[in-house]
């Protein structure tokens, strides 16, 4: 997996050289075949084939796919995509306008998949990280109803300890009978996986609802955890009475998820929220989180530009 202000390897699959075009097109204003091909060093100066027409051939097929991964984004983004194709289908333009902020949530789950985020999720004392857990609350939320549907980030960027944080929980949702810890041990946990919660509460506040259990990944690292979080084996664990009904398992990735391998990871990960389902549903979305947003994008931004420009 490529990371900037570094370009991807030339044996790079379709859904990294598809990050790697939109940010030469947001770095540029617009990029092309052969400007990608160029940045990718599959591109000849002299244009002399040589007698590899097999390998252009192969080269062509490969943008075929990776241009229409980026129509997929387009249609997929609902009107959230920052980027627009030509009539040619082979020049790419940054088309983001300041009236529509998914196009800046868009933008920041670009650069939090495709940067470092062990080494710099920090950009202007603003943590990356921290700001996903929280678009993906307002995201879950909006999924379920933004009028009716609830939702609190319960993971490392919320404040308190962990056995106060589990009797919030079965607080907010009405439901679990406090914190309990079935082990005689000390409790070591800080969030056990579970970052966000969301549920659909109901004005008889009966117990049976449904609810949300979301782990939140920005970076690339993130298929080798897709199970780590089991909402039963958290509430029998660290709840008194468990839920009526067991949470819904949600994985939320910053990444635009490789179409190929769609529905396996969904069998592992659940109800998955990648890059394109979270700018669908960043319908509403609070002014404060959106400052902060665009505030660490624009820092990371110029930050990479001076790395990639010296």
């Amino acid at each position: 997996m490529f990371k900037l202000p570094n370009s991807p390897a030339p044996t790079a699959n379709t859904h990294e050289l598809a990050d790697f075009v939109e940010w030469l097109a947001w770095l540029e204003d617009s990029t092309s075949e052969r400007e990608v091909l160029a940045a990718l060093g599959r591109l000849d100066d002299n244009e002399d084939s040589g007698g590899c027409d097999d390998n252009m051939d192969e080269t062509a097929n490969v943008l075929d796919e990776v241009f229409n991964e980026i129509q997929r984004r387009c249609d997929a983004c609902a009107g959230g995509y920052p980027f627009q194709l030509d009539n040619t289908g082979t020049i790419l333009r940054h088309a983001s306008t300041a009236e529509n902020y998914r196009h800046e949530i868009y933008l920041y789950l670009l650069l939090s998949t495709r940067l470092n985020m062990n080494e710099r999720r920090v950009q202007n004392d603003i943590d990356g990280t921290h700001l996903f857990e929280f678009l993906s609350a307002e995201v879950l939320r909006n999924y379920l109803g933004h009028e009716r549907g609830r939702s609190q980030v319960f993971g490392t960027s919320s404040e308190g300890r962990f056995p106060q944080k589990v009797a919030d929980l079965c607080t907010w949702i009405g439901e679990g009978g406090g914190y309990r810890n079935r082990d005689e041990g000390m409790t070591h946990a800080k969030d056990d996986k579970l970052d966000v919660v969301a549920w659909m509460p109901f004005s008889d506040n009966k117990p049976g609802k449904l609810v949300l259990f979301a782990q939140c990944k920005t970076g690339t690292s993130w298929l080798d955890k897709t199970t780590q979080l089991q909402p039963r084996v958290f509430l029998d664990q660290w709840t008194d009475q468990g839920f009526v009904i067991d949470p819904v398992r949600v994985f939320c990735i910053s990444e635009a998820h490789d179409r190929s391998r769609w529905q396996q990871t969904c069998g592992y990960a659940g109800l998955l929220f990648d890059r394109c389902r979270i700018v669908d549903y960043c319908t509403d979305v609070s002014d404060e989180l959106l400052r902060s947003i665009k505030t660490w994008s624009d820092t990371a931004f110029q930050v990479i530009i001076q790395e990639v420009r010296t």
